[in-house]
Parts: structure tokens; sequence; C-alpha cells
């Protein structure tokens, strides 16, 4: 409980705190390692202080030099704090839903810093969005969707919307599968309290799109679904293994 109480007193202070970071970070045109070293940096404060142990597989398969199309499992609001603390490798940068951009300091980071907001009722008006952001971005930055379009209430892996394999593709992009487990346990769906846990991220090799069309996407979206449903079956036996529930359901 005192570590729950912990969580609610610091982390909110530690947010806006590293999103005001970055908007004077963003308004004074510093470089985007500066700004991807303060995600970095809060993903990892946020891991410190809610106690949770990060164990990272497949780190071997990221090519800094390189930008992808993240596609990942997303079972708790827990995720992307294991996926910014663990992967600093990349420039990394969400697509957001459109109620998280609303919240002051917090949304300003967010847009001004790269990440595309979506309303997820509009299908056409999101990719709209997606391609007009994609076409502005400069540099090396990989994009994470959480395909399944949010989390699962019990934490089940579900189908994925087509939004991020027509990016890829449209882009040349390739998939990075990943897939995090115990992030369920850690933090549930309409808890306020952060438990103590391990979290496991497994990183699965790209998923190349060259030479692929359009018309190709539904192919793409089972080969990367097929992918990270092993990963994350993969990162959930390990969990196991070690004497822990990761939560949720297989």
């Amino acid at each position: 409980m005192f570590r729950a109480a912990l969580c609610l007193l610091v982390l909110p202070v530690g947010l806006i705190a590293a999103s005001g970071t970055v908007v004077l970070l963003a308004l004074i045109r510093a470089p985007r390692r500066a700004i991807d070293a303060v995600y970095t940096g809060f993903g990892r404060f946020c891991a410190r202080v809610g106690g949770t142990e990060i164990q990272i597989e497949g780190r071997e398969h990221i090519d800094p030099a390189a930008a992808y199309v993240v596609v990942g499992n997303h079972e708790s609001s827990w995720d992307p704090v294991v996926i910014l603390a663990a992967i600093s490798e990349l420039s990394l940068r969400f697509v957001v839903k459109d109620a998280l951009v609303r919240v002051p300091v917090f949304g300003r980071a967010l847009t001004i810093t790269g990440n595309i907001r979506v309303v997820r009722k509009n299908t056409a008006g999101d990719v709209k969005q997606i391609q007009q952001h994609m076409q502005e971005q400069t540099g090396c930055v990989s994009m994470i969707f959480y395909a399944e379009g949010g989390r699962a209430r019990d934490g089940e892996f579900r189908r994925f919307k087509r939004g991020a394999f027509a990016t890829a593709i449209g882009y040349q992009l390739p998939i990075l599968p990943i897939a995090t487990a115990g992030t369920f346990a850690i933090w549930r769906p309409e808890s306020l309290r952060v438990r103590k846990g391990t979290a496991v991220l497994q990183i699965g090799r790209p998923i190349p799109v060259a030479g692929m069309e359009y018309d190709d996407r539904n192919r793409l979206l089972e080969e990367t679904h097929a992918a990270v449903s092993e990963l994350r079956n993969h990162a959930r036996q390990r969990l196991r293994d070690q004497g822990q529930d990761p939560g949720g359901r297989d």
C-alpha cells in the first residue's frame, strides 16, 4: 500500500516534469535524441517508483540506425512505461488516442514531439491523420502501434486493425513485432494501484515489407499477429517459469 500511495503522489509530478521538459526542448529545437532521453528517463523513473523489474529478450533484433513500425499487444497502461524504459536504441513515438492529447501539458508534450493523435471512432480520418504525420516525419523515428485498438479489460490478446500495416507498406518501414507480459498484473484496468512485479518485453525479428503493395496488408497483418502471439506466449511462459502469474488470459 505504501508503494501504491507513493506512485499516486510521485508519478503525476514526474509526468508533469517530463512533459514540461520535452515541450521546452522542442520549442528550442533541441536535438531529437535529447527528447528521446527524456522519454527513456521517464519510463525508467516510473519503473523504479512502481517497483517494476523489466526483463528483455531479443534486443539483438533491433538496428539502432533503422526506423520501424513497432507493433505489440496492449494489456495495460503500464505497457508504454516498459517499452520506453527498455528500448533506448530507437526514437520511439506512439499512436495515441484523442483523450490523452486533451490532458493539459502532457497532451501538448505528445503532439509537439511527434506522437500521432487519432480518434479511433473515425477510421478514415485516423488513417488520413497518420498519413499526414508520416509525410512530415523526419529522421529515423519508429512509430508504436497498439494494433488491437486499445486495452482488453480482461487482458486477452485480440485481433489487429489494419492501420499499422497500411502505414508500414505505404512508407516501406519494416514491422518490429514486440510483446509484453506481466503488465496486466502490475496495473490492472480500472485500478489506481500500481503493484510491484516483473514485466517481460520480448522483441522479435523484423518483418520486411519490401515489395509489398497495399493489397498485401491483410497478409502482413496475419503474419505480424502470429509473430506477436508467439512472442507473447514466450514472455508469459518465462514469467510462469519464475513462479509468477502474468495475469490476463492466454
